[in-house]
């Protein structure tokens, strides 16, 4: 080793010439420093080899350290996109709650929607079935007049001669005419619900159609329903001057309704042709044609008050006045009870 003394006891015998006793002396001493020479070589040795070990290990705990690292930076990308889908997830987990309300407002919807389509397939057989009766009673009625003025003895050429001479002094417009008043209510009824979402104020209709002239009779004409009671609104009428005529609305076979009042009205309107200078109807049917010409032909005059739209043509043009009933005459009420 380097930095070390080595000799052997017999050369440092032989080259030194000292007395016995510093020769035995320094042979011991030689001998000492031989033996820590070598334990300290075999120290060194063993120094070296735990450094080279130490070396190794260090570079193993720095492969492992890099290794470590990767793994550790490997993580904290997982970490950080498992943070993302952690976010991610709240989002899709706050959409599906309001695609699961939207879905539950579609199904109440869609719910709301079926029903409502069947009730109105239901409303719509029913009223085809009711056009279909009213049509049907309305032709028999038509026909019963017809064979009504067929079998009533009427010498055409005396009426006619008559007709010629009280035709110009027998229609009278001013205060002193005389006036009856014939209302459908049920006509007027839905036309004003229909039209306006109103009802008819009959006590200004009263008087808006007489206009000072002299009333013979103001005639209302009603059907009645078992779910609705109009004790009220007949009394009503009554107290305001009106003559109330009600009719209880019949059930047929198959359960549809039936109740119309146009022979009766007909029939009343028939009986006053010689009693009055002019004629008012409240409807737009046009079912009291025939009916508006025989009057004429007496000298009467005919005015007609309805809804422009609900009216039918031909009455409108026949009619020697032709009055449509505006939103002046109507009390707008959105309430149940006051539509009933």
């Amino acid at each position: 080793m380097d930095g070390l003394i080595e000799s052997k006891p017999a050369e440092t015998a032989g080259e030194v010439h000292e007395p016995d006793h510093n020769k035995a002396r320094l042979i011991e001493k030689n001998k000492y420093l031989y033996r820590e020479n070598k334990r300290l070589k075999n120290s060194l040795e063993k120094v070296s080899i735990e450094r080279n070990n130490q070396k190794r290990e260090a570079n193993n705990l720095l492969q492992k350290n890099l290794r470590l690292e990767r793994k550790i930076k490997a993580v904290f990308g997982k970490l950080k996109k498992y943070q993302q889908l952690e976010d991610e997830n709240k989002k899709m987990v706050e959409e599906i709650t309001g695609y699961k309300s939207k879905i539950q407002e579609l199904n109440q919807l869609q719910e709301e929607k079926n029903q409502l389509t069947i009730k109105y397939e239901e409303v719509k057989k029913q009223i085809s079935h009711m056009v279909e009766m009213v049509l049907t009673d309305r032709y028999e009625w038509i026909s019963r007049l017809k064979t009504l003025i067929r079998e009533t003895p009427v010498d055409y050429q005396e009426v006619e001669r008559r007709l010629r001479v009280t035709v110009r002094t027998r229609h009278k417009v001013g205060r002193h005419a005389r006036v009856a008043l014939f209302v459908d209510v049920q006509n007027m009824f839905y036309s004003a619900k229909n039209l306006y979402n109103g009802r008819l104020d009959y006590e200004k209709f009263l008087e808006v159609t007489v206009g000072g002239r002299i009333l013979v009779q103001a005639t209302a004409y009603i059907v009645q329903t078992p779910e609705i009671n109009q004790t009220k609104f007949i009394s009503l009428l009554r107290s305001i001057g009106y003559v109330v005529r009600t009719m209880d609305l019949k059930t047929g076979t198959g359960g549809f309704a039936k109740g119309n009042w146009d022979v009766g009205m007909a029939i009343d309107i028939l009986s006053m042709i010689d009693k009055i200078d002019i004629l008012i109807i409240a409807s737009g049917d046009g079912d009291f044609v025939p009916i508006v010409k025989l009057f004429q032909k007496r000298g009467v005059r005919v005015e007609i008050f309805s809804f422009a739209y609900n009216t039918a043509i031909d009455l409108k043009e026949i009619a020697d006045r032709f009055y449509p009933v505006t939103e002046e005459l109507l009390i707008h009420d959105t309430s149940a009870n006051a539509c009933k």
